[in-house]
């Protein structure tokens, strides 16, 4: 499939002693450099529309909760992270109305995103705060029932700078 070879190499006893992989892989520019080559010579970070910005980040994988918060942070929003959706909704309770995006990992254990993001529309506004969705799914029904329900954007997992920025940027 990736067009490369295996081996393994023996010793005198016949025996198995090393194994050899080689894979071919096309190289392409990274990312971060093909987002800015357009003529834009400053990074997404730089965009004052999230200064200040207050975020609360639901997600129990303690790896992508740190990635995305610092992400976050880099567009210059305030973010209170937390790992399960019972400490979403207690923050949110405690914090009266100043979380402005709610950010929630669909796929959680105990209670998953969708039934945060309904029980967040059940006391609060259909509208306020903005919930988006993170979702590692491409399913077509995971953005129709996300909507449904009142979430009002969907992120992709892997998270990246730009696709967040623009996600913000829409649904705001």
């Amino acid at each position: 499939m990736m067009q490369g070879n295996i081996w393994i190499s023996t010793n005198l006893l016949g025996f198995a002693q090393s194994m050899t992989l080689v894979l071919r892989f096309q190289t392409r520019p990274s990312f971060g450099r093909a987002i800015f080559a357009h003529g834009s010579s400053s990074e997404p970070n730089s965009n004052s529309q999230f200064k200040g910005l207050k975020v609360i980040l639901a997600d129990d994988d303690d790896l992508n909760r740190t990635v995305t918060k610092k992400l976050l942070e880099k567009l210059g929003c305030h973010v209170t992270a937390v790992s399960s959706g019972f400490e979403c909704l207690s923050a949110l309770s405690a914090a009266e109305n100043s979380f402005q995006i709610v950010l929630l990992d669909l796929h959680m254990p105990e209670m998953d995103g969708f039934e945060v993001a309904l029980r967040i529309r059940k006391l609060r506004s259909q509208n306020w705060p903005l919930i988006i969705a993170l979702t590692a799914s491409a399913e077509e029904h995971v953005l129709e029932r996300c909507l449904q329900i009142g979430i009002s954007g969907v992120i992709r997992k892997p998270v990246l700078l730009q696709g967040m920025a623009d996600e913000l940027r829409r649904v705001l």
